[in-house]
């Protein structure tokens, strides 16, 4: 895969992930730690489970800041075919998503950006929808603004039904050295190196850093590096950090950051692989700092997942029972997933998925005990089925 390749499988910071989740999807697959693996339009999220065996029959399973006792052989896989959704069944980001502004074509990141990120107003312009089950076209005017900090040939806000999301310039352009990558996006501004991995000896813990100011002066001591076009500049053997990419200003979430202690940094924030080489010496600069100011943490995967019997439907919210997953069935508990969120609601009303089905819900919040089981962040919902002890998702 060269530079200017979509890196749609490089959304996990583990890469070992990513290759796993490029070979064939099994049906049945008994992982320990009740990973579940969704692949849609080439894009793979990681639903993250993390357990520990309590009994004999039974293993503790932390998700969404709670913990839950499962039985111990259950495993969650999910083979998710992409679906086309009709056109009132998209959310505006899905139905919106070009604007070409001055010549130059952008394209929705589907992420929606605080007010107070953005800049001056660039005009207003023509943002198109296409509908691909009637191949027909709309338009929409729309106010396009700056974002603060970022070059406007490169990423911009655009309202869409009094909401602003991220634009990002379509076309591929290699950049000349990485200083132009950090002045264009001012990613000293717009990204936090925060949340990392660290993988040596094939050893890998997750770490939070106290204070990322010193790598942002260390990479712009390397401004010169060039741009190259170098394959897996990382390998399996080879000590790396991989910092998380999260950015509002940016329109991502939870993408990666890599520099290799051979001295390449690599990332996928904007869409296409970026790699320059920086040097080992600054390379391991930043290697040593991030490990000698940072404290271990919990992993925090892509996502997180949850199953359960679907048991009651409202305008508010739907109901899902983990019950079935249990040893104890007496032990379940009941999860409130918001469903005035389309995301979730379309699943219902298109799908027909209904009460008495077992489901599975992708979600990147957390679960809200004191609310009454509130599921923060919903944005998937699965019909699934358990056979022999295993969760599968029909499709």
């Amino acid at each position: 895969m060269r530079g200017k390749d979509f890196l749609d499988k490089m959304e996990q910071i583990d890469p070992a992930y990513i290759e796993a989740a490029d070979k064939p999807a099994k049906k049945k697959n008994n992982l320990a730690k009740w990973t579940a693996i969704a692949a849609c339009l080439s894009i793979v999220l990681l639903a993250g489970f993390f357990a520990f065996r309590v009994k004999n029959d039974t293993l503790s399973v932390s998700f969404g800041g709670i913990t839950r006792d499962y039985k111990k052989d259950l495993s969650i896989t999910a083979d998710e075919a992409a679906i086309v959704w009709p056109w009132e069944y998209k959310t505006i980001s899905e139905q919106y998503t070009t604007v070409i502004v001055d010549g130059r074509k952008f394209i929705s990141r589907g992420r929606p950006i605080s007010a107070s990120l953005l800049g001056e107003t660039i005009g207003t312009y023509d943002v198109i929808g296409f509908d691909f089950l009637t191949e027909k076209e709309y338009r929409m005017v729309s106010e396009v603004r700056c974002i603060s900090h970022i070059s406007k040939n490169y990423i911009v806000a655009v309202n869409l039904g009094g909401e602003f999301y991220v634009f990002q310039y379509s076309e591929y352009e290699q950049p000349a050295n990485l200083g132009e990558v950090l002045d264009y996006y001012s990613l000293a501004q717009t990204l936090n190196f925060d949340r990392f991995t660290i993988r040596d000896n094939s050893a890998e813990k997750e770490y939070l850093l106290n204070d990322d100011q010193y790598i942002w002066d260390i990479l712009n001591t390397c401004r010169d590096a060039k741009f190259i076009e170098k394959d897996n500049v990382w390998d399996q053997n080879k000590k790396y950090i991989g910092f998380t990419a999260t950015s509002d200003a940016l329109g991502v979430y939870k993408r990666v950051f890599y520099v290799t202690s051979d001295g390449y940094i690599e990332t996928n924030i904007f869409d296409f692989r970026y790699t320059f080489e920086i040097g080992a010496d600054a390379a391991n600069q930043i290697i040593s700092y991030a490990a000698e100011n940072s404290a271990e943490c919990a992993i925090e995967p892509y996502t997180y997942s949850l199953v359960g019997t679907l048991v009651e439907i409202t305008d508010e919210f739907i109901f899902i029972d983990d019950s079935i997953l249990c040893s104890n069935q007496s032990k379940g508990m009941v999860f409130k997933i918001p469903a005035n969120d389309l995301r979730i609601r379309r699943h219902i009303d298109f799908e027909r998925i209904g009460v008495g089905d077992i489901v599975m819900v992708n979600f990147t919040g957390n679960i809200d005990v004191e609310a009454g089981n509130i599921v923060e962040g919903a944005y998937s919902l699965s019909r699934a089925a358990i056979s022999d002890g295993e969760v599968f998702v029909n499709e």
